[in-house]
């Protein structure tokens, strides 16, 4: 059995694509083209303003659900590891759950306010951790954890790179044929 670590935001969710469909919206941020280059206070305030919408309105990408589902049913224990609820955004913690509820996504655990998340990757014996962040599983892997970075094929990265759920779903079926 594997234990899979995953991300939510940007892994499992379009969040940020929503962010700036909403940031696109409001003539206030005219001519910035990502939510991402917005000053600290105005970031801050965009997110504060912004975040219930885009966290109860959010997709999820492309076959996440089917693969999750694939996973478990292929007995691995699924724990979402999340900096959601961070920052002063506690009410993130029962929108997400309602969330994953709503959209019926199986999860074994899941771990709130982790802005570093290799300390819950190695409580939880994490095997493979899924994230779209660089900086996140440059740390994760120096605990040798496997790590994926969940993003565009044209994107430059050090870790094994998947741009879909499917790519997810063959990586993890070649460690289960190994085991």
């Amino acid at each position: 059995m594997l234990n899979i670590g995953i991300d939510i935001d940007d892994t499992l969710t379009k969040t940020s694509e929503l962010a700036n469909e909403i940031l696109h919206q409001n003539e206030e941020y005219k001519g910035i083209l990502d939510y991402h280059n917005l000053d600290k206070k105005t970031l801050d305030f965009f997110i504060r303003k912004n975040i219930e919408k885009i966290q109860n309105d959010v997709e999820l990408n492309e076959s996440a659900k089917e693969v999750i589902d694939y996973l478990k049913d292929n007995g691995c224990k699924i724990i979402f590891i999340t900096a959601r609820g961070s920052l002063g955004l506690e009410n993130l913690i029962p929108i997400t759950k309602k969330y994953l509820s709503n959209k019926e996504i199986y999860y074994d655990k899941i771990i709130f306010k982790q802005e570093s998340k290799v300390d819950a990757c190695i409580k939880n014996n994490i095997d493979i951790f899924i994230d779209d962040k660089e900086k996140v599983l440059d740390e994760i892997k120096k605990a040798n954890i496997k790590t994926l970075r969940f993003c565009s094929s044209k994107t430059i990265s050090k870790h094994e790179k998947v741009s879909n759920w499917l790519e997810v779903k063959d990586y993890i079926d070649k460690i289960l044929k190994e085991k």
